[in-house]
């Protein structure tokens, strides 16, 4: 269902701009920026439905009217969504919002309004704009037409282009301060008493820690840390490890072990306080003696290369063989 209200940490942002659509001085290009589980989507559907609404409450979407039921059911007529397309055929998605989505974007937005209000375009995430299609957008951005939005949503800002950014509104949307995150995503774990330590492993993003603790990764961390100290002091094979971390979600393994060896290096350099994965500093602190610092830091660099690999479509049982054997030295 789609989202009708903002986060609450980003109420402050949202009252403000609410206070710019009362006063018919709401920018028509708005770039949303922050890190990824922020909320940065939550957002924009929220400032989306409220412009649509037709009896807001409050400064949010009522929910109840016409526009804001179609909004609800991804049907409203004058919102249009750009995203890297995926085939249908290959089942890949493209890295790129291409030039061809755009021009039907801007077809879209030359038409008037169906329901007779706003025409509002989100772009997520606007930073895979490719060149020619970041270029077909710069006149509508300076020229959009009267009730028109564009919400450019993206984690790296500094990646669109200049051009891009000086033509829209910078609003930037973080993550809450930890008190808040904390109260906030207690109250949505099955186990409230892990929220500290999913929000430290998350840096902070609620949605990444709530996401996070339903992940297979998160619950078998311990088992994969003794994994790795069992390989790097020769008490188990690198293939055994391969094979049995290969049946570990690869992306979720990767990021996970990034982290890890992140902690690990934190440890040989004196500075526990630093480290994530509070719940596992017995294991971390045996790795860093085995593994020291400088080779915590390859390790780390190897992960890095091996998820950018893997979505490339190396096999990853490859990648899963040369990191295991690289720790067995």
């Amino acid at each position: 269902m789609t989202a009708l209200q903002p986060y609450p940490w980003h109420e402050p942002v949202w009252y403000r701009l609410d206070a710019l659509h009362r006063q018919q001085r709401l920018p028509h290009a708005l770039v949303l920026s922050g890190p990824a589980g922020a909320g940065k989507s939550a957002f924009a559907d929220a400032l989306a439905a409220r412009l649509f609404c037709q009896s807001p409450r409050e400064g949010f979407a009522c929910g109840e009217c016409k526009p804001c039921a179609l909004f609800r059911a991804g049907t409203h007529p004058d919102v249009s969504r750009l995203a890297p397309q995926t085939d249908e055929k290959t089942g890949k998605t493209s890295k790129v919002i291409k030039i061809d989505q755009v021009r039907v974007l801007l077809d879209f937005l030359a038409k008037s309004s169906q329901l007779g209000g706003w025409r509002i375009a989100i772009l997520d995430p606007a930073d895979t704009l490719n060149l020619n299609a970041a270029n077909s957008l710069l006149k509508t951005l300076e020229e959009p037409g009267a009730n028109t939005l564009l919400m450019l949503l993206t984690d790296q800002p500094l990646s669109l282009l200049p051009t891009i950014r000086s033509r829209c509104q910078h609003v930037a949307l973080g993550v809450p301060a930890l008190p808040q995150a904390i109260s906030w995503l207690s109250t949505r774990l099955e186990n409230p008493a892990q929220s500290s330590l999913l929000l430290a492993l998350a840096n902070g993003a609620p949605l990444v820690a709530r996401a996070m603790s339903g992940q297979e990764v998160f619950r078998q961390r311990e088992e994969l840390a003794r994994r790795l100290l069992q390989v790097a002091m020769g008490k188990l094979s690198a293939l055994s490890a391969s094979t049995a971390t290969q049946k570990l979600p690869a992306d979720e393994a990767w990021s996970w072990l990034q982290v890890l060896c992140a902690d690990i290096h934190l440890m040989s350099a004196g500075v526990q306080g630093a480290i994530k994965n509070t719940d596992l500093l017995p294991i971390i602190r045996q790795l860093a003696d085995v593994l020291g610092g400088r080779r915590a830091l390859d390790l780390q660099a190897l992960c890095t290369e091996s998820r950018r690999l893997q979505v490339a479509n190396i096999q990853a049982g490859l990648l899963w063989d040369r990191f295991w054997e690289h720790i067995r030295g």
